[in-house]
């Protein structure tokens, strides 16, 4: 059979876009951009190594770089997957992982040092469950097609899950959360308190503490 120049050329060009299609997701590199600003109030910060910025309204935010707001702060962040992260005052966060879904595959590492934060879930959630997880200094999360609240409340870290799953553990155990379901961690060497179904004025207050 004769093959030409073009018809090589338009055979070698689909292989390498099926060797680019097979290819694994690769991860967010320290400084890629991986979402935007999209509320804030009053004000909002960030550092990535030495760079020290204040945040606008529509700024990039990048992988690895610290996210915090102060008193009364708010910061809302949307990322490529369509996640979105909710701030509420004197939180602190670093989005140290992160790879958009592909043939399923996907991941979102979120630290929280400090505050309370409102995640919802966006394509990584969706595609792969239990690939998005928050890690704080008291427990760590494992989250499934989710929007949960976490941060300080009623005197201990509190996570309540308004629709998803949840699964959250400490050095000492661990408890799964579904809709409406909420738990109460003092530290990281106690199990997390009893799944309870928070009251509505809890609730509320919880959204509050991250809303705009």
């Amino acid at each position: 059979m004769f093959i030409t120049n073009r018809t090589a050329k338009a055979a070698i060009a689909l292989w390498v876009a099926g060797l680019a299609a097979a290819a694994p997701a690769a991860a967010a590199e320290e400084g890629e951009v991986v979402g935007s600003a999209q509320k804030l109030q009053p004000t909002a910060e960030a550092r990535l190594g030495t760079e020290h910025r204040v945040l606008a309204v529509g700024d990039a935010v990048r992988c690895d770089e610290q996210l915090w707001t102060g008193a009364r702060g708010r910061l809302q962040v949307g990322l490529t997957d369509g996640s979105v992260i909710n701030l509420g005052e004197n939180a602190r966060i670093v989005l140290d992982d992160f790879v958009l879904p592909r043939d399923g595959a996907g991941s979102l590492v979120l630290r929280s040092a400090s505050g309370a934060l409102r995640f919802v879930g966006g394509a990584i959630d969706e595609a792969k469950p239990g690939a998005v997880k928050i890690v704080t200094p008291v427990a760590t999360m494992v989250l499934r097609g989710t929007e949960v609240f976490a941060g300080p409340i009623d005197g201990a870290y509190g996570v309540f899950v308004f629709h998803g799953k949840v699964d959250v553990a400490t050095s000492a155990g661990s408890v799964t959360l579904t809709d409406g379901e909420g738990t109460s961690v003092t530290k990281s060497s106690a199990a997390p308190g009893p799944v309870k179904r928070w009251p509505a004025a809890k609730i509320a207050r919880a959204e509050q503490l991250v809303g705009f």
